[in-house]
C-alpha cells in the first residue's frame, strides 16, 4: 500500500513538470510460475534488460532504474508478467535529487547514453576510433534521484544483495548516492574508465571507485573489458 502512494505521487509530479504521462510499472497480464528467493536486487541503467530477465528468473526482487522514454516502454512490456517482483522506476540516479540533461544515443544498442558529451579524443577519432556509435541523437531532462532518498521512499530496509550500475560515466556518483546506505550493499558490479576517458568532465575513473569501495569496506576485482583496457567492470563484495 505504502509503495503504490509512493509511486502514484511521483507519477503526479513528473507528469505536472514534463507535462506528459509517465506510467510506473504496474502488471495487469496473467502472471505465470516462477521462482522467488526475497532477495533484491538494484539496478541502475538497464537498458533493454539483458541482465534485467537473468536476474527475475533467478527469482530476485528487482528494482530497475532506467530514463529513456523508448526503453521503458520496452522494459514494462517485457517484463509485465513479473508481478510484485519487477519495479520499474523510470528515473536516473545521481547525487542530487533534481534535474539533469540526458544525451541520447537512439541507434546501435542505445548503449552510450549518458549524461555526459564525448572526450574531444574521442570525437577527434584519436582514441578507440574502431567505435562507430561514439555519437547522441537526442538531448532530453530527466529526473534525478539519490539511492538513499529512494530507499528511504520505498521503506526497503532489507539488504541490498547486488547492486549492478551501468551508467556511462555516472556511475562513481551513483554509488555516492548511497551515503551511509552503502553499508546495506552486500555486492554488486560498476564500470569504469582505464586507459581511454570516454566522457568529457566524468569522474569516473577505476582508481578513484576502488579506492572509495576499499574505505567502505569493500573488496574489489577489476576485470578490463578487452585487451585494449579502455574500460573495466569493478566487481565489489562486503568484506566480512
Amino acid at each position: 500500500m505504502i509503495k503504490k502512494i509512493i509511486r502514484n505521487i511521483l507519477i503526479k509530479i513528473i507528469k505536472i513538470i514534463f507535462r506528459k504521462e509517465i506510467l510506473f510499472y504496474e502488471n495487469t497480464k496473467k502472471i505465470i510460475k516462477k521462482k522467488k528467493n526475497k532477495k533484491i536486487v538494484i539496478e541502475v541503467g538497464a537498458n533493454k534488460g539483458t541482465d534485467t530477465q537473468k536476474f527475475l528468473e533467478e527469482g530476485y526482487t528487482v528494482y530497475c532504474f532506467e530514463p529513456t522514454p523508448e526503453l521503458i516502454v520496452i522494459l514494462q512490456n517485457k517484463f509485465s508478467v513479473y508481478k510484485k517482483q519487477f519495479f520499474l522506476i523510470p528515473l536516473a540516479v545521481d547525487t542530487q535529487n533534481s534535474f539533469r540533461e540526458f544525451n541520447l544515443a537512439k541507434h546501435d544498442d542505445w548503449g552510450v547514453s549518458s549524461f555526459y558529451k564525448f572526450s574531444d579524443n574521442i570525437v577527434n577519432k584519436k582514441e578507440w576510433s574502431e567505435r562507430n556509435d561514439f555519437y547522441f541523437d537526442q538531448s532530453i531532462n530527466v529526473m534525478t534521484i539519490r539511492l538513499d532518498t529512494f530507499l528511504d521512499l520505498y521503506n526497503i530496509k532489507s539488504q541490498i544483495s547486488y547492486l549492478w550500475i551501468d551508467t556511462q560515466g555516472n556511475d562513481f556518483r551513483v554509488l555516492q548516492s548511497l551515503g551511509n546506505k552503502i553499508n546495506k550493499v552486500k555486492k554488486g558490479k560498476c564500470e569504469a574508465s582505464m586507459k581511454t576517458k570516454l566522457y568529457k568532465g566524468a569522474k569516473n575513473d577505476f582508481k578513484t571507485i576502488q579506492k572509495f569501495l576499499i574505505r567502505n569496506n569493500f573488496k574489489t576485482k577489476i576485470i578490463a573489458d578487452s585487451k585494449s583496457e579502455n574500460e573495466c567492470d569493478i566487481h565489489f563484495e562486503k568484506n566480512v
